[in-house]
Order: C-alpha cells, then structure tokens, then sequence
C-alpha cells in the first residue's frame, strides 16, 4: 500500500506503509481521484500555520466503498468524504456549526489526509455518490461545498447583484451557485485574463482592471449588493468596502497571511453585515443534487490530471503558476 507524504516544505514522496485496520463504525475505501487545492499548495510551499510535517496530504476525495459492515448500503458503490473532524463538544458544535469548530482538523491539514491507495474513514463521513454521475463531477463536491456555504452564508436574492473577487476554483463555483442557482447577475474580478475568459464561459461579467468603475456601471452607482472574497489578497479585502453597497453584505473566503486593516467607518456608514465563512456544514447532500442536475458544472475548471505517483510534479506546477491551472485531478491507482 502507499501514500503521498509531505516531508517538508517542497518535499514530497510517494512511499510505501502498512495496509490500514478497519476499527467499529469505520468503512474500508480505496481512492478513486483526488483534487489538490491551495491549501495543499500552501502546506507544499511552507506558508499554512495549520501543517505540521510531515504529513499525508488529500482532503478532496472520490472514494469506492470495500468495506462497510455499518453502512452496508454504501459496499460496492462510490463515496466522497467529508473531510471535517470535529470535536463534538465546543460551542460551535453544540450549536451545529462543526465546520468552525474551536478544534477542528482537516483531512490533509492538521491530520492525516486521504491520498493513499486505501483507507479507513468513519462511515458518518461518507456520502454517496448517484450511480450516474461522471468522476470528474464528483471529485469536486468538497471544493463546491466551501462555494455553496458562502453563498448560504451571504443570503444573497434573484435579482441582486453579486460581485466575486477570485477566479479560482472556489470563486468560479460561486459563481456559478450564484449565477445558476440563486438567479443573481455575477461580477468577476481576477487580474488574470485566461481565467476571466473562463468566468465568462460560464455565465459570469468578467471585470477590467478597475472593478470600481466597471461595479458603478453594473449597479448604476449603487454597487454590489453581496461581495465575495475569495483570493486571500490584503488589497482585495480592502477594497470590499468600496464595492458593496449599503446595507449590502461582505463575505470572506480566501485566507489573508496576517491581519488586514479594514475602513470600519465605511461599514458603519453603510450598515454591512461582515461575514467569515469556513468550510461548510450539512452541504454534501445538497451539493451532491446540485452536481447532479447540473446546476453545477465543474468540467470547465478541470485543467489537468496527474496519477497518483506524479504529485509532485503536480503541486510543482501549480507552485509555478506557469500555465493555465485550475483544478488539478490526481487519479487512484
């Protein structure tokens, strides 16, 4: 059996390890592919404060089911894991928000992730995937979850105008949640113009470099009603307050590197709801329908595929930034 082990920062091997034991209330499952994200990416160039080395990485997960003596409904089928361990006792979950639970760790981030040939997951962490949906839908139900609790979080209407900065993975699944699911007229800001041209692909108004001007023509002045931030850029947080409207609503996604000092006086003066918005709760089933029926399409943000003893070469291009990348799909052996 083997896994993908991220020794160190820009180190990473393939290496052999025993076969997992199935303990009570746990499924046995093979990998099946695996999405690499930016935290993986992070956690590869050394900048997450969440890793300790080293670790087995894989958090975005496309499972076959070998074992399951509690679910045995799920033996024999495909699963994609809820990535999430959670505490149970902590005021958030108390109050059913797992997904910012006060200790929680992450397949592939603060504990061991999901990138090895089999593995056991508990069965409670497993969600069924509908016989005829493709692998390359299914495989991106974790990154659609992250986009589809934002947009919950953010209550945004049919009908309003939503801007999203970010063409990445996630900004591009909010939008299209937004655009497709929620009936709102999308607004995307990236400085790059490949993926620009996918936003637009996909039923979104890419913005020019000055989404300022570009906001006040859209909204005839009264710019966006929700703003989405979802690049982890100081500048971008910034300029939210700029960009949403009165008595409009900011959500944050992307993770800054430090503290970012934001216009307060401007979000008094327009009474703006500022929200955090981590991980996702409960959203797997519904995620799952919208893939299905293909509210969501995530072939578009599919870009390459690598297998399974090629991870490095694949984190390696993304930390390059040289081509064209979005979603990076690792195939199980």
């Amino acid at each position: 059996m083997r896994e993908i082990v991220l020794e160190k920062p820009g180190s990473i091997t393939v290496v052999g390890a025993e076969s997992p034991r199935r303990e009570p209330g746990q499924a046995l499952v093979r990998l099946r592919a695996g999405g690499i994200c930016g935290s993986d990416l992070a956690a590869y160039r050394g900048t997450s404060p969440l890793v300790g080395y080293p670790l087995v990485l894989g958090h975005e997960l496309l499972v076959d089911v070998l074992e399951s003596p509690e679910r045995p409904e799920l033996e024999g089928r495909r699963a994609v894991i809820e990535p999430l361990v959670s505490c149970g006792y902590c005021r958030a979950c108390r109050i059913g928000r797992y997904n910012c639970c006060a200790n929680l760790k992450v397949l592939g981030v603060q504990t061991g992730g999901g990138f090895r040939e089999t593995n056991t997951v508990d069965v409670r962490r497993l969600h069924p995937v509908p016989d005829g949906m493709p692998d390359e839908s299914a495989v991106l139900a974790e990154p659609t979850t992250i986009a589809y609790h934002a947009v919950q979080r953010s209550q945004a209407e049919a009908g309003q105008v939503a801007l999203v900065f970010g063409a990445g993975t996630v900004g591009l699944l909010i939008a299209q949640i937004l655009a497709r699911g929620r009936g709102c007229r999308v607004l995307v800001a990236d400085l790059d113009s490949w993926r620009l041209g996918v936003a637009g692909s996909l039923g979104a108004t890419p913005l020019p470099e000055d989404p300022v001007r570009a906001v006040v023509e859209a909204t005839g002045g009264e710019m966006a009603d929700v703003v989405f931030e979802a690049t982890g850029s100081a500048a971008c947080t910034r300029m939210t307050t700029d960009l949403v409207a009165h008595a409009g609503r900011i959500v944050l996604i992307g993770w800054n590197q430090g503290a970012v000092a934001v216009d307060t006086v401007t979000l008094m003066r327009k009474e703006v709801d500022l929200l955090g918005s981590r991980n996702s709760a409960g959203a797997f089933p519904y995620v799952l329908r919208l893939l299905e029926d293909g509210v969501v399409d995530p072939k578009p943000l599919i870009t390459h595929r690598f297998d399974f003893a090629e991870i490095g070469s694949a984190l390696s291009l993304l930390d390059q930034g040289s081509e064209n990348a979005l979603k990076i799909l690792i195939n199980g052996t």
